[in-house]
C-alpha cells in the first residue's frame, strides 16, 4: 500500500496529564490509535478516511487544530504509508507543521533515500560510526549494498533490518495503546515558599515516596515530571526522560533536583509541588545497570529495608537525616508539608 495514511503525531511539551486528556481528542477521529509517550501518538487514518469522507492531510490537520485549540499546544505531523515513511516525515517537518509524504512510491523512496543513516530505527551512535567508517551515510548508500554486506557490516539481525528499511518495507503493525500509567506525588506547603532549600527537601520526600510505591506495586518509571504551584495559583511545570526506567529513590531524586533547577524558581513563592514518574514498565522486565559507585549501590541495598519497615510501621518509619532536621510531628511522612501519593489521575496539584 503506497497511500500516505499513517500518522506520526508529537507534541510540544505536554505535561502527563495533557498527554492523557490527548487521547480523547484522538480517539474522536480514529479508535487506532498507539501512545507514543511521552509526548507522541501514531494513528491510522484509513477508516476515518472512509468515514468522514475526508483526506489524510485534512484529517491530521483537524486533529492538529483541535489539540492546539483545546490544549494550547504545538503539534508536528508526519504522514506515510507505513511506520518508517511516517515517523520519518515527522522528523523532517518544521515545528508546528505537517509533513505529508506522496502517495507516488517513486517519490517515497527518493525521500527516503535522501534522508541521513542516523534517522533510521535502530542506528544509534556505535552503529552510526561504524556505518560512517565504510562511507555510509545516507539511506541511498544503504539500499545500494547487497543484504550480505550490509549483514556483514551490521550484524545478521541488524542488517536484515537495515536491508529492508533502506528499500522503504516496514513490517510493523501499529497496535492500538493508550498512554501508560502515571504515579503522583504532591506536598502543599502549609504557607508559601520561597526558601529553595525548603523545596529540595520537599523533593527528596516525594522522591522517596515515589521510590517506595513504584516498588510496592513492581514498577519502574522511565519518565519524571515535576509541577510546582506558586502563590498566584498558576503552575510551571518540565519533565524528563530517564536515561534508564528506574524505581530507585536516589535516581528519582536526582531527576526531581534537576527539574527544580530548570523550572528556575529562584524568586517564586510555591504553594505546592507535584512529581509524577509516568511510562511505567514491569521491573521484572527491567535490568538495572550495575555501577560503580559505592553510595549509590549501598542506597540500592538499603532500599527493600527502608521498604519492610514502612510496610510494618507505616510510611515515614525510617527517613532520610535531611528529613529529620526540624520535623515537625505531624504523621509520618509529613514533613515538609501535607503529602499525598495516587496512581494514574489524581495527580493533579492541590488548589
Amino acid at each position: 500500500m503506497s497511500a500516505a495514511t499513517l500518522l506520526h503525531l508529537r507534541c510540544h511539551r505536554p505535561s502527563f496529564d495533557v498527554y492523557r486528556q490527548l487521547f480523547g481528542t484522538l480517539a474522536d477521529i480514529t479508535p487506532a490509535v498507539q501512545a507514543l509517550p511521552p509526548d507522541g501518538a501514531r494513528l491510522q487514518l484509513s477508516g476515518a478516511i472512509r468515514y468522514f469522507g475526508l483526506p489524510a492531510p485534512l484529517l491530521a490537520d483537524l486533529l492538529q487544530t483541535r489539540i492546539t485549540a483545546r490544549f494550547g499546544l504545538l503539534t508536528t505531523g508526519g504522514l506515510g504509508p507505513n511506520r518508517l515513511y511516517a515517523t520519518l516525515a515527522a522528523d523532517t517537518a518544521r515545528p508546528g507543521t505537517l509533513h505529508t509524504l506522496p502517495d507516488d512510491p517513486a517519490r517515497q523512496r527518493a525521500f527516503l533515500h535522501r534522508q541521513d543513516v542516523r534517522l533510521l530505527p535502530g542506528v544509534g551512535p556505535a552503529l552510526h560510526s561504524r556505518l560512517a567508517r565504510y562511507g555510509l551515510a545516507t539511506v541511498a548508500d544503504l539500499a545500494a549494498l547487497p543484504p550480505s554486506t550490509l549483514k556483514r557490516i551490521a550484524g545478521a539481525a541488524t542488517g536484515r533490518l537495515l536491508a529492508e528499511h533502506a528499500q522503504g518495507r516496514d513490517h510493523r503493525t501499529l497496535t492500538p495503546a493508550g498512554p501508560p500509567a502515571t504515579l503522583a506525588a504532591a506536598t502543599r506547603f502549609d504557607h508559601d515558599v520561597l526558601d529553595p532549600d525548603h523545596r529540595r527537601r520537599a523533593l527528596l520526600h516525594l522522591a522517596g515516596d515515589l521510590g517506595a510505591r513504584l516498588r510496592a506495586a513492581g514498577r519502574t518509571a522511565r519518565t519524571v515530571e515535576l509541577q510546582a504551584t506558586l502563590a498566584d495559583r498558576s503552575t510551571a511545570t518540565r519533565s524528563l526522560t530517564l536515561p534508564e526506567p528506574t524505581g530507585h529513590t536516589p535516581a528519582l531524586r536526582d531527576a526531581l533536583y534537576t527539574l527544580h533547577t530548570r523550572l528556575g524558581l529562584q524568586r517564586a513563592r510555591v504553594r505546592a509541588l507535584t512529581a509524577r514518574a509516568g511510562d511505567l514498565r514491569d521491573a521484572r522486565n527491567t535490568g538495572a545497570q550495575l555501577t560503580f559507585d559505592r553510595p549509590t549501590e549501598s542506597a540500592r541495598a538499603l532500599e527493600p529495608v527502608l521498604d519492610r519497615a514502612a510496610a510494618r510501621f507505616g510510611t515515614g518509619a525510617l527517613i532520610p537525616a535531611a528529613l529529620a532536621i526540624g520535623r515537625r510531628t505531624v504523621g509520618a511522612g509529613e514533613y515538609p508539608g501535607r503529602s499525598r501519593g495516587t496512581f494514574v489521575d489524581a495527580g493533579r496539584p492541590p488548589a
